[in-house]
């Protein structure tokens, strides 16, 4: 459990939350020094909560027995709930960094919640623009920076840089998936999973939908179109790369190999997709995201005085 009374270097605790698009279960967050709030999805007309009730395996089955599968939001009074336990300290604050609005209702949950406690002025609610990967990597940045003794005010100037940095980019092996969440017209997948083709679509710069990005015969293919939309952003070795996959670590492998060979100074971080993931991409699709890390960012301010006035001019 979380200490919801401790300082952090002198300052009452800012509490940081988030979902599980992080990938993050709610006792991996603990453990990492955050909370997070699961979304849930509905296989034949039964919810689970991400994590705490399926598993992505178990997700990936259903789907592929043809289950009936989609997604919700946290719910505003679980929200509200939570806001009002880590305010119990009246000099603590929260900081909720929330999948991209406009691809899920969570940012908008948040808000309401938010507007709905009795201090909504200690709440702050950052809608990420992000998904996966990226948003998991602002989520561990603030916890660090938080921990260092940085201010809400510095967390989220670094975090609006990392947002600038994201791209976000999904692909799928079945189009059945994109179409019956409204992504696609359901002829257009019949057609294009009788040709065998893999869409890629990538995030917009806003966060709010996704556009298409390239339609590849092979992986191979989606790689180098994912990784022209990743050396358009101004890729260097400040990035993380992620491969997200959906019960395919075979393709996750092949793709790990070949962004190692194109990018062999940035890290990559492989992970199992979340279950609300497969709801919108299927099994055996694979989100390929990249953003910049701010290292620096996480040096205390104490340390940051030690230096500055330590080294020789």
């Amino acid at each position: 459990m979380i200490n919801l009374n401790s300082k952090q270097g002198g300052h009452l605790m800012i509490h940081i939350v988030s979902d599980s698009s992080t990938l993050y279960s709610p006792a991996q967050a603990a453990a990492a020094g955050f909370h997070c709030v699961p979304l849930s999805v509905c296989v034949n007309d039964e919810t689970y909560r991400d994590y705490d009730e399926i598993t992505p395996r178990a997700m990936a089955d259903a789907c592929r027995k043809g289950a009936k599968v989609s997604s919700s939001q946290p719910a505003v009074g679980e929200k509200t709930e939570l806001y009002s336990h880590l305010l119990e300290n009246p000099d603590d604050t929260v900081l909720d960094i929330t999948i991209a609005d406009g691809l899920s209702g969570t940012y908008a949950t948040a808000c309401m919640a938010r507007d709905l406690s009795e201090d909504p002025g200690r709440i702050t609610v950052f809608n990420s623009r992000a998904l996966g990967g990226p948003q998991r990597l602002m989520v561990e940045t603030a916890v660090r920076m938080r921990n260092a003794g940085h201010s809400l005010e510095e967390i989220l100037a670094v975090l609006l840089k990392m947002a600038e940095s994201d791209v976000s980019t999904v692909t799928v092996s079945d189009l059945h998936f994109l179409a019956d969440g409204g992504r696609i017209p359901k002829g257009l997948a019949a057609v294009g999973s009788m040709l065998r083709v893999l869409p890629t679509v990538v995030r917009r710069e806003d966060g709010q939908s996704l556009d298409t990005l390239a339609v590849s015969r092979t992986w191979k293919g989606a790689f180098g179109k994912v990784a022209a939309a990743f050396d358009k952003k101004g890729m260097d070795a400040s990035n993380v790369i992620y491969i997200l996959h959906a019960d395919c670590e075979e393709n996750a492998a092949k793709a790990r190999s070949w962004f190692a060979a194109r990018y062999p100074d940035s890290e990559i971080v492989v992970l199992d997709l979340c279950p609300m993931f497969m709801v919108h991409g299927g099994p055996g699709c694979l989100a390929l995201e990249t953003v910049k890390k701010h290292e620096k960012a996480a040096e205390s301010r104490l340390s940051a005085r030690i230096r500055r006035f330590c080294l020789p001019s």
